[in-house]
């Protein structure tokens, strides 16, 4: 493959991947809680094509992974006392599969037997680490700034609210969720919000002008890997009528 190819195709898979992610960002604009992706790329130091005119190298850039953008989403009061918004850095601990996992999605509701739970059915853990438990008949519950609660003004536990050392390694795993790979939780300095709900952060408009620059660059690319197979296909054809 020549080196008109090489940098085509290799812009074409740049281009997928970056759309991949304008695509999710903008399908979670509802989403409470999301934080926006971004593709990271780098300058491929292996240099997989070069050229006897100036300049001689081909620089080449390749996806390297995501970037998050861990920035506040907008609050918006609810009213609903289950509904709980974080001011800050921090995250809300619920039950995962394989051991705790955490959110910034505080749409809350309490199942059948009391329990308070996600919307996907996840156990909301307390400081301890043990599932949240009400009295489904009792009084409404009273959260505090500092993630207390309280019913009929006696407190009858906390919410499990962490923050982390560094928020950039944290993975996520699907379902609104995150693991905590390769950075150690640390105090929660934020606020917790009774009765309001943390937005995306995705920003729409933005992300559709993304979308269509990469659609625009992405047909750049292929109109470029045409141009080289017409050209290739004249070459071919003259030189077997010679």
């Amino acid at each position: 493959m020549d080196n008109l190819q090489l940098l085509a195709v290799q812009t074409q898979r740049v281009m997928q991947r970056r759309m991949e992610t304008a695509a999710n960002n903008l399908a979670n604009v509802s989403t409470f809680g999301f934080k926006a992706d971004a593709l990271l790329t780098e300058m491929d130091a292996r240099a997989p094509a070069r050229s006897r005119d100036t300049p001689s190298d081909v620089r080449f850039v390749r996806d390297v992974g995501l970037t998050r953008d861990m920035r506040q989403g907008a609050i918006t009061r609810t009213g609903e006392p289950l509904d709980v918004a974080i001011e800050g850095d921090g995250f809300f601990t619920v039950q995962g599969p394989d051991g705790p996992l955490y959110t910034r999605d505080g749409a809350f509701r309490m199942d059948a037997a009391g329990q308070l739970i996600t919307d996907n059915g996840d156990a909301v853990l307390n400081a301890g680490g043990a599932p949240i438990v009400f009295d489904p008949q009792g009084d409404r519950p009273q959260i505090g700034a500092d993630g207390a609660i309280s019913i009929a003004g006696v407190e009858v536990g906390r919410l499990g609210v962490v923050a982390f050392t560094d928020s950039r390694g944290l993975e996520k795993v699907g379902d609104n969720l995150w693991s905590p790979t390769g950075t150690a939780v640390t105090t929660f300095e934020g606020r917790v919000v009774q009765g309001a709900i943390e937005a995306s952060n995705v920003n729409p408009v933005l992300e559709l002008t993304r979308i269509i620059e990469i659609s625009r660059a992405y047909e750049s690319a292929a109109r470029i890997v045409k141009s080289g197979d017409d050209l290739r296909q004249r070459a071919i054809e003259r030189l077997g009528r010679a």
